[in-house]
């Protein structure tokens, strides 16, 4: 079993609270005409992203790779099914920072498990870093923090001023490289961030070097990453992002990957009036059917689905169900038997409590499972799912802001268990 949350030996990673903001540091304020013009670039570079964004020389997919295709899942053992089994754990370490955000799981195709995780003094801090930590096959303890990047290695390896970094992911492709697509920024907040990315030919053990993509063509500005891709039999990647300048809606990025950790060639899709929603999550369902899911930054504060029946390349205006959301951001994991699983915080507003909900019917209708963390006035947010070796199911969340919280549990699990009288969280 997973071990239970005990530290891991490890020398954590400690800040000092006392320690003043410099002149330096310290956010500088923008006159009348700079706060003018600033917004003026914001309004024109949104209607750019709007307009020059879809691609014209990509071809839609013709099909999808399935989930379960044998290098974009580990391999499953008998014990998928049987005793139900669910554990808790810790991905990162006690006070390995002030602010522990934004957790991505990937299960590779050797069997290990890697995660990954940004913390530093605050959320869009200057001495923000990513770090990984490896659950190797066959073990059931997660590995010391690993740094991967900091705002001065991605200056060094993009040559080119970063404020600071932000969201990142992980994920194979069907050759077993791994791939990383992170969030920088020179200039302004998230807003202003472009995404860059690096990839790993050893399973996340090393990095090569970053590329800088072009998405926008105005200032190459505010595009985002937060969840993994869907795969084309053809070998493109789909990889879900959004755009938050001036105005929000989701887009996926096309890339084929080439030799030796290259890009090939790269477009970005807008998906439809799709206003106020961003944050993507693609669910592969079959028969050329992706089903979309969408965090809800309006007033209406419910989640948002959308279904493409030609492989995620176009898309109808999606609409809300019956799950509430507040703005916040989700993760689902279509499972073995067709099911979807859905983690998510099931109120209006705040992140007091992160569930989980299940839909046997391609995600039209969705019955309440568990809620596997409640706490008044704490956090829980920002889930990531994946399916590991011998079938368990693996999620991972920002924890308070404290730490990257680890759940584990099986097929058996989410089959027999009843959410207990009086709302008792499992054990």
């Amino acid at each position: 079993m997973i071990a239970p949350r005990t530290e891991l030996s490890v020398t954590p990673v400690l800040l000092d609270q006392s320690a003043r903001p410099t002149a330096r540091s310290r956010p500088s304020r923008l006159s009348p005409v700079r706060r003018l013009a600033w917004i003026a670039v914001t309004c024109i570079a949104g209607g750019a992203a709007v307009k020059y964004s879809a691609p014209v020389s990509v071809n839609p997919p013709l099909a999808l790779e399935p989930a379960s295709a044998p290098w974009a899942r580990a391999p499953q053992s008998v014990g998928e099914f049987g005793k139900p089994r669910f554990e808790r754990g810790w991905v990162s370490p006690e006070a390995q920072l002030a602010h522990v955000h934004c957790s991505m799981v990937s299960a590779l195709p050797s069997g290990d498990l890697l995660a990954l995780w940004y913390g530093g003094s605050r959320e869009g801090a200057a001495d923000v870093a990513v770090f990984t930590s490896r659950m190797t096959a066959g073990t059931k303890t997660w590995g010391p923090p690993v740094k991967v990047l900091d705002r001065a290695s991605v200056e060094g390896e993009l040559g080119r001023r970063i404020k600071k970094i932000g969201n990142t992911v992980i994920f194979p492709d069907r050759t077993g490289r791994l791939w990383m697509v992170y969030a920088s920024v020179s200039l302004g907040g998230w807003s202003g961030c472009a995404l860059n990315i690096k990839s790993s030919p050893d399973a996340g053990l090393t990095w090569g070097p970053s590329r800088r993509l072009t998405l926008n063509a105005f200032f190459n500005m505010s595009t985002l990453v937060r969840n993994k891709p869907i795969y084309a039999a053809d070998g493109r990647i789909g990889l879900p992002v959004y755009h938050e300048m001036a105005t929000k809606f989701p887009q996926i990025l096309w890339f084929q990957p080439g030799p030796d950790g290259t890009v090939e060639d790269y477009k970005v899709r807008n998906l439809g009036a799709s206003k106020g929603l961003i944050q993507p999550v693609l669910v592969a369902l079959g028969g050329d059917q992706v089903l979309m899911m969408l965090r809800d930054t309006s007033s209406q504060r419910a989640l948002r689905t959308s279904l493409s029946t030609d492989n995620g390349w176009t898309w109808p205006d999606p609409t809300p169900i019956s799950l509430p959301n507040p703005d916040a951001p989700v993760d689902a994991l279509r499972l073995a038997d067709g099911r979807i699983l859905l983690a998510y915080n099931h109120a209006s507003s705040g992140r007091e409590s992160l569930g989980l909900s299940l839909s046997s019917d391609e995600g039209r209708t969705w019955k309440k499972h568990s809620v596997v963390e409640r706490e008044t006035e704490k956090e829980f947010s920002y889930p990531q799912l994946t399916q590991g070796p011998g079938g368990m199911i693996h999620l991972t969340y920002t924890w308070k802001r404290e730490r990257i919280g680890h759940i584990a549990f099986n097929l058996a699990w989410l089959d027999q268990y009843r959410e207990l009288a009086g709302g008792a969280l499992p054990p």
